[in-house]
């Protein structure tokens, strides 16, 4: 027993010495290259190997946790600015609109001269549905009963004539369109000297290249002196249309078969693919 205790003893003496060699012999050999140290250098070598793979995975560790602390960076800063473009683009979308919406009203300012139509009272509407069919042509505007519309009254822009309001609700009106066949309207044209030739402007539907197709066009006898390029105003009679509002110009004019009436076509003012404000022409023409 005693012999086991004295041999733990030197054992436990022993490693300390070697410790404690090993330490000083690590410190001398950091202090010059020119300080003899075989002891140092031999424990330094032998830690060599040891040291490049726990440097080697703790570098591996840095890189990787480095990398995922960047993508996460990433990810984040590529959402923000994910949302910063649809912010924009909202913004960019509603200016434009506004834009549009300034230069619509901005055309519709520009209106054609006309006393007996812009002495009455007009009201401004939106369109909000269409209903264009092998049947009728009509469509709804945001303007009913409660703003004072009633059945007749007039529907126009700027540039010239829409049509009439055929039913009201209180908050909405149903439009007829002079392109529909029920949409028929007295029309003018002005001679040379500056007489008046009356015909009745009526749209029909013609099977086209592109479907059901619409044209306006107008009768007139075949001695009046009507041309390419001719204006159309409304006349003023049947007391639904105030007087010389625009209709369209005539582009074609042709003997009708049997040889006593002339037929015009008519290009119409109004882009009616293209409405979104009108006018409406409160008590019509009354």
């Amino acid at each position: 027993m005693a012999r086991r205790r004295v041999s733990f003893t030197l054992a436990a003496v022993i490693v300390f010495f070697i410790i404690l060699l090993s330490l000083v012999s690590i410190r001398l050999t950091g202090i010059g290259n020119n300080f003899p140290n075989p002891v140092g250098s031999f424990i330094r070598q032998a830690l060599a190997p040891l040291q490049s793979g726990v440097t080697s995975v703790t570098t591996g560790i840095r890189d990787r946790v480095v990398s995922i602390w960047n993508l996460n960076q990433l990810a984040a800063e590529n959402q923000t600015l994910v949302t910063k473009v649809d912010e924009l683009t909202k913004e960019n979308n509603q200016l434009k609109q506004k834009v549009l919406a300034g230069m619509r009203y901005e055309a519709m300012a520009n209106k054609f001269t006309a006393p007996d139509v812009w002495t009455k009272a007009t009201l401004g509407a939106s369109v909000i549905d269409r209903n264009p069919s092998n049947w009728y042509h009509t469509l709804v505007i945001n303007r009913g009963s409660q703003a004072g519309v009633k059945v007749n009254d007039a529907i126009i822009t700027s540039l010239g004539l829409v049509g009439k309001v055929i039913s009201v609700t209180n908050n909405t009106a149903e439009v007829i369109l002079i392109l529909d066949t029920e949409g028929q309207v007295s029309g003018l044209v002005r001679q040379s000297d500056g007489s008046a030739v009356f015909g009745i402007v009526a749209g029909s539907y013609q099977q086209g290249s592109e479907g059901m197709q619409s044209d306006l066009t107008m009768s007139v006898p075949k001695d009046d002196k009507v041309n390419q390029g001719d204006l159309v105003l409304t006349s003023g009679l049947g007391g639904v249309y105030p007087k010389n509002i625009p209709i369209g110009t005539i582009s074609d004019v042709r003997l009708e078969t049997g040889g006593l009436l002339k037929k015009a076509t008519i290009i119409p003012m109004v882009q009616f693919d293209r409405l979104e404000e009108v006018f409406v022409v409160l008590n019509g023409g009354k």
